[in-house]
Parts: C-alpha cells; sequence; structure tokens
C-alpha cells in the first residue's frame, strides 16, 4: 500500500507555479520577517506570562490571534459567532484548609491497654502532595524500602511483602534510591537512575494495590525538610490514594519501635546486601483527611477558515499557543519558578501560523477549504487538539491532511525536520519536491505520532506533516527567548509551509491515510515497545487508548481504540503513568496479560512485548 501510493505521485500532486517558492522582492521579506520577529517579541514577552495555562497571559495570546485572523480576513465564525472553541482543563491543584488537611500516627496499644497517639502538625511534621488524591484515611502502615520494582537490577522493595500486606495500607517509602554513593550499583552508578523518581515510585504503589503511600527522607537529607505539593507531580493523574510527605524525625522511632532496629541500620543492610528490607508494622496505623482543590478553567482553540472553491474537503495548519507558564512539573529547570518565554516553543508556530493565513488569503482561495487553528493545552497532554478531534468544526472524514508547526523557529544551516512523510500517499515525494525548491536540507521520519498536537489528527486516520527546526539546550527553560531565533529562516520555512499547504489545498486528488508502523511518543528507551496511542481528551481510572500502531505488539495482542488498560501483568494500572511504570518491568519477548475496560466489561488478552525502540 505505501509503495503504490508513492508511484501515484505524480497523479496526485500537480506542481504549481515557482512564483510562491520565496518572496522576491525585499521589502516584502523584510516586512514579513518584521511582522514575526514582532509577533514571537510579543507572544514571549515577561507580561505574557509565559502563556501557562490559567494566566492573563494565555488569555492574551489566544485573543490577539483571533483579532488576526479577524483582521487577515478569514472566516472566525467556523464554530459559533466567535473563533473560540472552549474545553476545559485542570488548572492547578493546591492545598485545602489546614483544618481539612490533618494526619496522626497511632502506635500499638501500650499497657492501660490504649493505643498510642501522634497528633503530626502540617507543615512541620507531615505535608500531603499533589499527586494524591483527597478524602479520610484510616490505613494500616507497612514498611517499603524505597518503594522500587526493578527486575532488570534484579531488586524489589515490595518482593517481602506478602500482597495482602500492601494492598489497601499505607507504605512508608525512603527517597531516592539504594547505593546512591556506590559508583558500582546497579542503579547507574552514584547517579540517580529512573527508580529514584517519585512519580515511579507512587506509580508503583499503585500499581501494588496501595491504600496509601508515605514518603519520608532517606539518610542523605540531613536538613529533613518537606517537600513542595507538588514535587512529586502536579495532580494530573488524578490518583485517589493519600500521599503524603512525613519528616525523617517523625518515621525513624515508629520503625525503630516496630521493626527493633533503627532505621540508619535498615538503610546500610540495604546497601550492604542489596537486599530489601521491607516489612509489616504490625498495630501501627495512619489516619487523618487530606484536602486538595483541584481548579478547573477554560482553556480555548482559536479557529478561522479560509472558504474553498469546491466542496467541503478541508486542509488543517495548526499550532498550540500555550507553554509552561512559570514552570512546573514538564519544566526543565525543575525547582525554577520564572516565566519560561516560550519563544520557539511555541511562539515560533503561532507567529507563523497567522502571517502563513496571511499569505494564503492574499493568494487564495484555493479548490480546498484550509482551517487555521491555534491550539491550546499542548503542554499539558495535547488536551486541545484532543478535544477538537473529538469535536471536529470540519467533519474528520472531510479532512484531508494536518500540517503542524512547533518550534519552527530555530533554523540551523539549511536542516529542517519533517515527521509524517508516509501517513498519507505522495506526501514523501511532495516533501522532497517542496524542500528541494526552496533549498533545505530535510530530514524525514515518516511516522505519524510524537508528542505534538499531529497526533491527535494521525490518530483519527488523517494524514499528518509536523514541521520542525530542531531541539536545543533552552527547551523547557526561562532561556528560550525571541532574540535565540532566527527570523530570516522562520521567513524560509514560512513560505515553504505556504506552498504546502496550498499545494495539499489545490491537488486534484488528496492523499490517501497510510498506517505507519512507528511507535508513539518515547517514554524513555530501555522500556519495551508497547504500540499503544494515549486517548488525552478521556481522562478516568484506568489508561484509555485512542487506538493502536500497525504491526505492534498491542495491534496484534487484539487491543484497539475505546479500550481503557486497568491491568498489565500483576500492576494495576490508573493512568498513564502506571502503565509506564508497569511496562518497564517486563522485558521484549515477554508475554503479558493486559486487562481492559471494552464496552463496559473486562477484557483480557495476551500480549507479547517487543524489544524497545
Amino acid at each position: 500500500m505505501r509503495i503504490v501510493g508513492r508511484l501515484c505521485v505524480g497523479l496526485v500532486f500537480a506542481a504549481l507555479p515557482a512564483a510562491g517558492a520565496e518572496p522576491s522582492d525585499l521589502a516584502t521579506r523584510a516586512a514579513l520577517e518584521t511582522r514575526l520577529r514582532t509577533a514571537v517579541e510579543w507572544l514571549a514577552a515577561p507580561e505574557r506570562e509565559g502563556r501557562g495555562p490559567g494566566t492573563a497571559g494565555l488569555d492574551q495570546a489566544a485573543d490577539w490571534v483571533a483579532r488576526q485572523f479577524e483582521s487577515i480576513g478569514l472566516d472566525t465564525t467556523v464554530v459559533g459567532e466567535s473563533p473560540f472553541q472552549p474545553f476545559s482543563m485542570t488548572l492547578e491543584a493546591k492545598l485545602g484548609p489546614a483544618g481539612d488537611n490533618t494526619a496522626e500516627l497511632v502506635g500499638p496499644p501500650g499497657p492501660d491497654g490504649s493505643p498510642t497517639v501522634r497528633p503530626l502538625v502540617l507543615g512541620t511534621d507531615f505535608t500531603p502532595l499533589a499527586a494524591g488524591g483527597s478524602g479520610p484515611f484510616d490505613l494500616p502502615l507497612v514498611f517499603g524500602g524505597y518503594g522500587i520494582t526493578a527486575p532488570k537490577e534484579g531488586y524489589d522493595d515490595y518482593a517481602p511483602l506478602a500482597p495482602s500486606a500492601a494492598e489497601g495500607a499505607a507504605v512508608i517509602v525512603l527517597r531516592q534510591e539504594p547505593q546512591k554513593d556506590n559508583p558500582h550499583s546497579v542503579f547507574d552508578g552514584n547517579q540517580s537512575s529512573q527508580h529514584a523518581a517519585l512519580s515511579r515510585k507512587v506509580a508503583n504503589a499503585s500499581e501494588h494495590r496501595a491504600g496509601g503511600l508515605v514518603f519520608t527522607n532517606d539518610a542523605s537529607d540531613t536538613d529533613d525538610g518537606l517537600m513542595a505539593f507538588e514535587r512529586a507531580g502536579d495532580g494530573s493523574e488524578r490518583r485517589t490514594l493519600p500521599v503524603l510527605h512525613v519528616r525523617r524525625a517523625v518515621i525513624a522511632p515508629l520503625l525503630e519501635a516496630a521493626l527493633h532496629r533503627d532505621l540508619p541500620t535498615v538503610e546500610r543492610a540495604i546497601d550492604d546486601t542489596l537486599e530489601p528490607q521491607a516489612a509489616p508494622l504490625p498495630g501501627w496505623r495512619i489516619r487523618g483527611r487530606v484536602a486538595i482543590e483541584r481548579r478547573e478553567a477554560e482553556s480555548r482553540n482559536v479557529l478561522a477558515i479560509l472558504p474553498g472553491t469546491s466542496g467541503r474537503e478541508t486542509v488543517v495548519l495548526g499550532a498550540h499557543y500555550d507553554h509552561l507558564g512559570f514552570g512546573g512539573v514538564n519544566s526543565a529547570a525543575p525547582g525554577e519558578t520564572a516565566v519560561h518565554h516560550g519563544a520557539d516553543d511555541n511562539a515560533s508556530g503561532t507567529a507563523m501560523l497567522v502571517e502563513v493565513a496571511r499569505l494564503l488569503a492574499a493568494e487564495g482561495p484555493f479548490p480546498r477549504t484550509i482551517l487555521f487553528a491555534a491550539f491550546s493545552g499542548e503542554e499539558r497532554g495535547l488536551l486541545g487538539s484532543a478535544h477538537y478531534t473529538a469535536n471536529a468544526a470540519v467533519p474528520l472524514p472531510d479532512t484531508v491532511a494536518m500540517v503542524n508547526l512547533d518550534m519552527v523557529g530555530r533554523l540551523d544551516g539549511e536542516q529542517l525536520v519533517v515527521h509524517g512523510t508516509g501517513t498519507g500517499t505522495g506526501l514523501d515525494a511532495l516533501i522532497d519536491r517542496l524542500v528541494a525548491a526552496h533549498a533545505f536540507d530535510v530530514a524525514k521520519e515518516p511516522g505519524g505520532f510524537g508528542p505534538s498536537d499531529h497526533s491527535s489528527f494521525y490518530a483519527r486516520k488523517v494524514p499528518v506533516l509536523h514541521l520542525f527546526t530542531g531541539s536545543h539546550a533552552d527547551y523547557h527553560r526561562p532561556t528560550d527567548t525571541a532574540e535565540k531565533l532566527n527570523y530570516a529562516g522562520m521567513v524560509r520555512v514560512a513560505r515553504l509551509v505556504a506552498d504546502l499547504v496550498k499545494e495539499l489545498a489545490s491537488a486534484p486528488e488528496r492523499p490517501a491515510y497510510i498506517e505507519v508502523a512507528s511507535k508513539m511518543f518515547a517514554r524513555g528507551g530501555d522500556r519495551p515497545y508497547f504500540g499503544s496511542i494515549p486517548d488525552f481528551g478521556k481522562p478516568g481510572k484506568g489508561y484509555a487508548i485512542t487506538g493502536v500502531t500497525k504491526d505492534s505488539p498491542a495491534a496484534r495482542g487484539g487491543l484497539r481504540g475505546g479500550d481503557v488498560i486497568v491491568r498489565l501483568g500483576d500492576s494495576a494500572v490508573t493512568g498513564l503513568e502506571d502503565f509506564d511504570s508497569a511496562l518497564r518491568k517486563f522485558k521484549g519477548g515477554d508475554t503479558v496479560r493486559v486487562v481492559v475496560l471494552r464496552d463496559g466489561a473486562e477484557v483480557a488478552v495476551d500480549v507479547i512485548l517487543a524489544a524497545p525502540r
């Protein structure tokens, strides 16, 4: 199918006149460069607050895009009277009132028969964490060592615990990992391995059906301070188990009383032998209440169309306009609260979207309609594009192709990266011809999945192309600022994109969708390949998938779009993080039983995992 499609390329795409390949008039080129620079500088200015969810700057950016579309003369009534397509997203999680966040340790009965109760002081002895859920709890306590399950390293803190001991209990877990100062440790020597990540430990506890998780500091933390509220995650997984951080000074006496060994002795035993020391803590419980307030906010996609002259077929050109705000868990500068300007990611794509719309409006109309879409919520998991594809303004069967612009501001030399060249008939040859005409060197990736908005369309069987000028050291950092962009290079890319969209909107035949055997998001190269496609627009209990990639283990095992994975092997799965953590416990070639919810019933299938990709 793929070879046949490419043989037909000459019939599918007729070459347009070369006049639009590059603006010959220097004033026109200079004007375009000035507009791109001005737009990026405005979008990435400190006043936009990093265009983070819930900021005034994000709303200002949406309004700016809408005004640009209107000034160009596009039709902004594709979804009603305004260009905005609203959707809800979780804006933030914050700790509720102090009186609603309580905890106390309850010990075995003393000589008088009454239990020992130690109330904990919020902010001094303990703090709830956003990674957990809300509500009352009264749970037995067990010690879970470092909370790590690492088959590859031959280490499992949960192994000494009978399944019933951890299930429904609050597991006390040390931060960091064993042998952290040993350069020969199986856990990446004296560098922190993936197993030290707090989010992995939360996911592992969830997989073992723990009722709660209690982090405590390891011996290396001499200050014994409490973690920040969002240190283990922002709560987007919507877990129900409470997750607390309790100071080591509070936990150590409890463990010594229950285990008859002090905590440093237990830690040395793990380091010396690499043998887990997890154990039940008979008679000990933790009880209290957690109140985490999760604020929902309305975000907006901004849509406009350049109507075509024939039929309903439509080409979508999209870019996301949101970024990270002041940082957070997705920042590459963790712990730094500062404006993340997002000049390349993705003020560059937003500015280019507007300017390509201006170019095409001046040169059009074309046979097919062109829909220009500025998406929000991309940095939170493609939320805006997922909402669009589930509520498409133009029916997806009439959507010919989607072209995505994300990080297109740092052209280095002639190198341009284009993803999706194998997702539709004729696209590979079309890209070859256009990049040659515009004097680019191109690195092509045939697959249609990746961490940007084109994935939402390819998952719905729409051919896609994603343009990208490459990664850099400022990615997701406060240092991604406007003066670092190559605006002359952006002019060249914008003209290429205009010609690309024009050809897609004018070709006699539309590209036929091709299912490319490729992986979805690369969340770490050491986990076995599964081949599922997350459904970010369908949160809930379990890991929802919108489909599976061609010839993948998931496809061969019988999984399909709409399934919600609730168990992988012996691990419970409540979301994508659980799934990722559970998958890492296997290796390529392993057969794993997968339980999914399908049409309201549980269905079990066996999947043979492939080697990492």
